[in-house]
């Protein structure tokens, strides 16, 4: 990159807070007294101070000691993360919002398991297979109802949604309301444990001359329900789901299903069971047990994504080799929604995020710059980069009709509509979920890194074209050119320098948080990296 001019390029009619003033590539007032590690390099992109930094001066992740990383750190400014080792692992690792959410949830449930079992021991209360079957039933149906569409996109509407003048401190707290899946795998394994002594109080207890046949049967697939979650909760496992994604699907899936028949099987034993010990009729029996009606709405939950399974007409639109946009009219999205496609419903389904179409023309359209297609018409699009063997298959060979199921969910780049201004941060085609807030909420303040290898050649120079019309101060880094940076570096320079939202000479008004959407490995080491030094940062629990 040594080849590159080294000049401050911008259009000052487009910027008026900027005029006469000398343009960093990491924004901010120019007046500001922070320091400014990162001079500007210009490719002759049509839009201001193109940031695509040269590898001699951007920070690199580099193996080394403790010391050294620390070191480098002092270089460029950055502080030093909080306290000992052991507390951070302890407050933004293990004790990140979705763990306590689980501990909670999890702990209540074997308190309450624990006290009944004890009062029932000492004759203060009576502990029957009756309870603990309502509350396996009650457990299943909170985790699976809360991973519902509807009651998801409730949450970030009532509790993600709040005006941004509210207090900081509230917003910051409601933006982890992405954390709801502890309280489904919380539940999940709950319900394990009470079955078990669900189980084990049926095997005790339960003895009726003439009933050793539904007895039998009881305890024959009560076992084999056991088998089965046991099965499900190793796959679901965070370990065992990365390394085996396709069987979590499956198990999930599959087993999650056998297991509904099976207990509605069970069900119809012990109901039957009790008619015959009470001398009524099985109907009668059915309607007293809640476990009953507990299942008939589990049920219905898991039935009902499926009665949104659709085959849809898709224009594919190729960005590049590696890219293609796939354009769907059936819908109206809104900025961080997904949508679930597939090739093969009943075995896979693959989440990406939903970009709403620009609503009108864009003015560089008028100028003569490339801008993403469809502006002004009904629809959103998908981009889909090369990242496994469905995405290269579907790259390589566009679909005509493709099957969608359920309804677009908001997932965590939702949360970013609460802080003003916010930086986002991105690598690869994570810039998909970013461009949906970008292209519905253009006016939106924010600062924007986006870290990706050939930007411009992957991705197409409309999307870099809407980074750069969104924030003009935008870091967009070729990691094909300079390696991989060291993101946490570069994100907290952009915090501190703010963003000039009055004219020149106005104070940079500082940001209210950061949110990360990239791979697992990223989003981990960019959200710790953050918030042990002290800055509120989001992004994706990688949960499901």
């Amino acid at each position: 990159m040594a080849n590159m001019d080294r000049r401050t390029e911008y259009h000052p009619e487009r910027r008026p807070d900027l005029v006469g003033s000398e343009v960093n590539s990491v924004g901010g007032n120019p007046d500001s007294a922070f320091p400014r590690p990162f001079p500007t390099y210009s490719i002759g992109h049509p839009y201001p101070r193109p940031a695509i930094l040269p590898e001699s001066d951007l920070p690199h992740q580099e193996k080394g000691n403790a010391q050294n990383s620390q070191d480098r750190n002092r270089n460029i400014g950055i502080p030093d993360k909080k306290c000992n080792r052991p507390l951070r692992y302890l407050r933004w690792n293990f004790g990140s919002v979705y763990r306590r959410i689980f501990t909670i949830a999890f702990i209540a449930n074997m308190a309450t398991l624990l006290v009944l079992a004890i009062r029932s021991a000492s004759g203060a209360g009576s502990f029957t297979y009756r309870t603990a079957a309502t509350a396996v039933s009650v457990n299943l149906l909170v985790s699976i109802a809360v991973r519902n569409e509807h009651v998801v996109n409730s949450l970030f509407i009532v509790i993600g949604s709040w005006p941004q003048g509210a207090p900081l401190g509230l917003r910051r707290m409601l933006a982890k309301v992405y954390s709801y899946g502890g309280i489904h795998s919380s539940c999940a394994v709950a319900a394990f444990f009470w079955y078990i002594s669900f189980l084990a109080d049926f095997m005790v207890n339960f003895h009726h001359p003439g009933l050793n046949t539904i007895r039998t049967c009881i305890i024959e697939t009560g076992f084999a329900i056991l088998l089965e979650l046991v099965i499900i909760l190793i796959f679901a496992h965070p370990r065992m789901r990365i390394r085996h994604h396709d069987g979590f699907e499956c198990t999930h899936r599959f087993l999650g299903w056998s297991l509904i028949v099976i207990f509605w099987a069970q069900i119809f034993l012990l109901a039957s069971a009790e008619a015959e010990i009470a001398k009524i009729s099985l109907g009668a029996s059915l309607v007293a047990l809640p476990s009953f009606w507990i299942v008939i709405a589990i049920t219905l939950l898991v039935i009902y994504p499926w009665t949104h399974l659709r085959l849809r007409d898709v224009e594919a639109e190729a960005l590049s080799n590696h890219c293609v946009k796939l354009n769907f009219k059936y819908a109206k999205v809104h900025y961080g929604q997904v949508i679930r496609i597939t090739n093969t419903p009943l075995w896979e389904t693959h989440a990406f995020a939903a970009i709403p179409n620009a609503r009108h023309a864009e003015s560089d359209a008028e100028e003569g710059r490339e801008t993403l297609s469809h502006a002004g018409e009904k629809g959103f699009s998908v981009l889909v980069s090369n990242a496994g063997d469905w995405t290269s298959k579907t790259i390589r060979n566009p679909p005509s009709k493709i099957y969608t199921r359920g309804v677009p969910q908001y997932g965590v780049l939702r949360v970013a509509g609460l802080f003003s201004p916010v930086v986002i941060v991105a690598t690869g085609s994570g810039i998909g979920p970013c461009m949906s807030l970008f292209m519905e909420k253009p006016w939106h303040p924010v600062r924007i890194v986006w870290s990706a290898k050939s930007p411009e050649e992957t991705y197409g120079r409309a999307v870099v074209n809407t980074i750069y019309r969104t924030d003009p101060d935008a870091i967009v880094i070729d990691t094909e050119k300079v390696g991989r940076p060291d993101l946490v570096n570069i994100v907290y320079s952009v915090w501190k320098r703010g963003l000039v939202l009055g004219r020149h000479g106005s104070l940079p008004t500082p940001c209210e948080a950061v949110v990360v959407i990239s791979n697992q490995k990223v989003t981990r080491k960019v959200v710790y990296g953050l918030e042990s030094r002290g800055i509120p940062a989001y992004g994706a629990i990688f949960d499901s």
